[in-house]
């Protein structure tokens, strides 16, 4: 991993010449960009990430039972790659925890990877109902049957699954970690653990079980910070607006892109 980040980091400082504008998703990244002196602060741009909200609030849950829940259990889920950077072992010993103090749990990991047959069969050695969907192209149907949405990462440049999970009204524990304390206030809209800490998963999640109300405070200030801060439109408007100061700056070669993008404008107001 470390050469594979390696060689990233020199691609990046080989292209940070030839840009106008590196945009940054969280301030995580952009702070990182600045440590590493892959471009100096005037050029990296901050435009945090977002989701089409609308898109997760009207996916439609999978019915439990046709996952082997039952349909009274408490669900546990995360959604992410089973791979060393989203911690999957961490989840899994995790599950093994909480469901000793919930016998009627169950867990639901979204996704697929190198790490699978090895959680696989830690839950089957420890009796844990867990389901894993594989790759698919409807997560959010998944999203929906979980009480409480785990995202473990050891390393995370935005944590696009945290914004997913309280856009979905799901009570958020993840990792203390990279951009992730950026979008979750501790306490408030959801709860942070250390890394590599299975015990403070556990702790957290039982919190949540055992104070429903508080929880479901929890989520509600979390759908509305995600309603505020991270829509889809947002982003592309922000990267609009970026686009005609860049071009702007780049006389003729760039002034018929500007043009386009004002008539289109112009043709939106006329229409509203």
């Amino acid at each position: 991993m470390k050469l594979k980040s390696l060689v990233y980091l020199l691609m990046e400082k080989c292209l940070s010449p030839l840009t106008d504008k590196i945009v940054c998703i969280s301030e995580a990244e952009k702070e990182s960009a600045e440590k590493e002196h892959i471009a100096s602060r005037n050029k990296l741009e901050l435009i945090p990430n977002g989701i089409d909200i609308s898109a997760v609030r009207n996916a439609i849950p999978r019915k439990r039972r046709e996952l082997g829940i039952p349909d009274e259990a408490f669900v546990v889920g995360m959604i992410g790659r089973l791979s060393p950077q989203k911690a999957p072992d961490v989840f899994i010993r995790a599950a093994q925890l909480i469901h000793e103090s919930i016998p009627r749990s169950a867990f639901i990991i979204v996704g697929d990877g190198e790490e699978r047959e090895s959680v696989e069969s830690f839950a089957e050695a420890n009796h844990l109902n867990l389901y894993i969907t594989g790759w698919t192209d409807t997560p959010y149907a998944y999203l929906k049957v979980f009480d409480v949405a785990l995202l473990l990462s050891r390393w995370e440049g935005f944590g696009l699954a945290v914004v997913e999970y309280m856009a979905a009204e799901k009570n958020v524990v993840a990792s203390r970690v990279d951009a992730i304390p950026t979008l979750i206030e501790d306490g408030t809209d959801g709860l942070l653990v250390e890394v590599d800490n299975p015990e403070d998963v556990r702790d957290k999640v039982l919190w949540l079980y055992n104070h429903p109300k508080e929880a479901k405070i929890m989520k509600e200030k979390a759908l509305n910070k995600v309603i505020r801060n991270y829509d889809i439109s947002r982003v592309v408007e922000q990267h609009a607006d970026l686009f005609v100061k860049i071009c702007k700056r780049g006389g003729v070669k760039c002034r018929f892109i500007f043009s386009a993008y004002d008539a289109f404008h112009n043709e939106e107001r006329r229409a509203a």
